[in-house]
């Protein structure tokens, strides 16, 4: 599955960040191959912005099913 520690930043993250949130809400929302579409052109982005490392890691974690579902549930409380 994903480490912990980059589940907990992206979740972290998504509560402080209030743009991050509403982006994430809007890509997770999509159906698997838009998100991952999606994912993969935002975390492009991010390295070309030289995001920091973990907070790639974590969005590259939101690839998975799986976790983009979780993450997605728990954002979606956050409101």
């Amino acid at each position: 599955m994903v480490d912990n520690e980059a589940f907990v930043t992206l979740i972290r993250v998504a509560q402080e960040d209030a743009g991050i949130r509403k982006q994430l809400q809007a890509i997770l929302a999509q159906p698997a191959f838009h998100r991952k579409s999606l994912l993969n052109t935002f975390i492009t982005d991010m390295r070309f912005r030289s995001a920091p490392a973990e907070f790639v890691a974590a969005i590259t974690c939101l690839l998975d099913d799986e976790v983009a579902e979780k993450v997605h549930e728990m954002i979606n409380k956050e409101k």
